[in-house]
């Protein structure tokens, strides 16, 4: 008797884990390092630009010097920005188009529409164009070119191993998951971001959540040796929220509604309504953002790069309520002014800076009016950073966990459950800063061979009848000749065959019509109850396509008669295959244009 290997350890089980698990780890690798080469190069980038360029353009009697009331550096930054968004453009419009704006948005669209495909040059150029555009002042972050640069490495890897295209996504997202995991320290948060962030709706990639997290895990680890495993940002020990503090946090989760639903209008709307008709080449566009962005930080110099230092300030207590409502409106137009200009870079760090101000903005006013119950506003500020980058980018999940991860703040899980689901349900799918997204897996192209029969299963037969289509039924009683006459003549596949009261009673196919002249002595003495398949079971307009079609198959036939449910006899159509076929393209065409009709660059 020969025994049975288990399902569990069967060899090509183990071979496949065994696979998924190297190359989990090499993406983890190499994600991490190339956040370690990033996160260098913004560091180098702004030690050159905001330090070592000011004083070589100073000369020693310039130190000192101020204008109007204005430091030296202060006259300087107005055009900084202004530099780095033109060598920025530059590279990504020249080498690599699709390296512009935030790269999570590329990621996405990528694993949707492009097969997991992304060329091997834009890992590079997105690394360098974006650590300008940090580095140079650019209000921008850095978890989009380095998902884009993961992804990007995962894409190559899988193409160099020829794997399927299945596999090729899931290692994109391994890749994206590796190197957000690995620079915000937050391997767990990051793996359910790189599959939640695909969809507008609570779903997930639920094959690339092992994948991710191994890839993320690894990345982190490798981060960490670099750079310590410290959290981002220092918080105070916050206590658990009370029961009577709950209502404030929900208002806060209408708070960052309302400022997610403006934040994204504006984001989108100076680059459809201002820098797209703009007529100047496009890597011109990201210098006149920088220019005006230059002119902003002037006077709030606060917007400028990711503003983590501001964060941990508000978190601290250190800025004033009026100041942190200001950056709430200033950081929204300077991240509109970087990014929808066609700069490069990330929109996770600015939500994550907005919503710390809007929060220690709205803590504050309640702990001056409630001072009894609301005891830690700095708890706000951290509530707001996860519940407000909750709501913009759909992932409720992710955010919350990732936000816990960069702050150590785990007592905080439930107020951040409050405002990230509030904030989520409230803004609705189509309000989001990732505008390549899809509402659900059934409307990624990435799935539609799996779903196609699910769309089946939704469309009904009444969906794909014909208004106004003459129907030929033939009377039992007709003679063959007469028969044939008729058919020849009709465009019909397929023939109902009826009875003296009109009642449905059996079919005629071409197929049953040829195979019946083959004996010329019988013409004569045939009649269409003789050659018609009886005990036909017609559909009707209630019934689903998917139905329809399985139908038609059994019984070897083009065309179904519709009947009424109430009177099975009565005819009221007849639907094909033809008129299935047209329907469901109509209705994926529906969808793709319902995925894509957004998109404006």
């Amino acid at each position: 008797m020969i025994a049975r290997i288990p399902e569990p350890f069967a060899p090509r089980r183990i071979k496949r884990i065994w696979i998924g698990t190297v190359l989990g780890i090499a993406i983890g690798i190499v994600s991490g390092l190339g956040g370690i080469v990033f996160n260098w190069a913004i560091k180098v980038g702004t030690r050159f630009l905001t330090h070592d360029l000011i004083v070589y353009l100073s000369p020693g009697h310039l130190a000192g010097f101020s204008f109007l009331g204005f430091p030296f550096e202060r006259w300087m930054m107005l055009w900084i920005p202004a530099l780095g968004g033109l060598v920025s453009g530059f590279l990504v419009f020249k080498f690599a188009p699709e390296a512009e704006g935030h790269g999570t948005d590329a990621m996405i669209d990528s694993f949707h529409r492009k097969k997991g495909i992304v060329r091997k040059r834009v890992p590079v150029i997105k690394t360098v164009a974006s650590a300008i555009t940090i580095a140079s002042g650019g209000s921008a972050g850095k978890e989009g070119p380095i998902a884009q640069i993961g992804s990007g490495f995962g894409s190559i890897l899988a193409s160099l191993l020829k794997v399927s295209e299945r596999q090729r996504r899931i290692m994109l997202l391994a890749g994206a998951a590796g190197g957000i995991g690995a620079i915000f320290k937050a391997p767990l948060g990051s793996a359910l971001f790189a599959a939640e962030v695909l969809y507008g709706t609570a779903e997930f990639e639920f094959e690339a959540i092992i994948p991710c997290i191994l890839s993320s895990v690894v990345g982190f680890m490798v981060f960490t040796l670099y750079d310590g495993t410290a959290t981002i940002f220092k918080i105070p020990a916050f206590t658990l929220a009370t029961l009577g503090q709950l209502p404030f946090y929900a208002g806060l989760g209408l708070l960052c509604t309302l400022m997610g639903y403006f934040y994204v209008k504006v984001f989108y709307g100076a680059r459809d309504r201002f820098f797209a008709p703009l007529k100047m080449p496009k890597w011109l566009k990201p210098a006149l953002g920088g220019l005006m962005l230059g002119v902003l930080a002037f006077f709030l110099p606060e917007v400028l790069a990711g503003g983590y230092q501001w964060i941990q300030s508000a978190i601290d207590g250190q800025l004033a309520i009026g100041l942190m409502l200001a950056l709430v409106f200033g950081k929204i137009v300077a991240t509109s002014l970087t990014i929808s200009s066609g700069g490069s870079g990330g929109v996770f760090a600015p939500s994550l800076f907005i919503g710390s101000m809007l929060g220690g903005f709205y803590g504050n006013l309640c702990a001056r009016a409630f001072p009894e119950i609301v005891t830690q506003p700095a708890a706000f500020v951290l509530v707001g950073m996860g519940g407000f980058f909750a709501g913009v980018a759909k992932t409720p999940i992710a955010a919350l966990i990732m936000v816990a991860e960069m702050t150590g703040g785990y007592s905080l899980i439930l107020p951040m459950m409050i405002v990230s689901a509030l904030s989520y349900l409230l803004l609705g799918k189509k309000t989001t800063l990732y505008e390549k997204q899809v509402a659900t897996r059934v409307d990624s192209p990435a799935h539609v061979g799996e779903y196609s029969v699910d769309i089946m299963d939704h469309l009904l037969v009444r969906d794909a009848l014909v208004p106004d289509r003459k129907i030929e039924t033939i009377p039992e009683e007709m003679g063959f000749e007469v028969m044939v006459d008729l058919m020849a003549d009709s465009y019909q596949q397929d023939f109902p065959v009826v009875d003296r009261n009109g009642n449905l009673v059996g079919i005629i196919s071409m197929t049953d019509l040829r195979t019946a002249m083959a004996d010329i002595s019988l013409h004569r003495l045939l009649v269409a109850r003789d050659i018609a398949v009886t005990g036909v079971t017609a559909v009707t307009p209630e019934d689903s396509l998917n139905t329809a079609l399985q139908l038609m198959a059994d019984m070897n036939v083009r065309e179904l008669p519709v009947v009424e449910r109430e009177d099975p006899g009565k005819i009221l159509s007849m639907v094909s295959r033809r008129d299935i076929t047209r329907v469901y393209h109509d209705e994926m065409e529906r969808r793709s244009s319902r995925r894509t009709g957004g998109a404006g660059k």
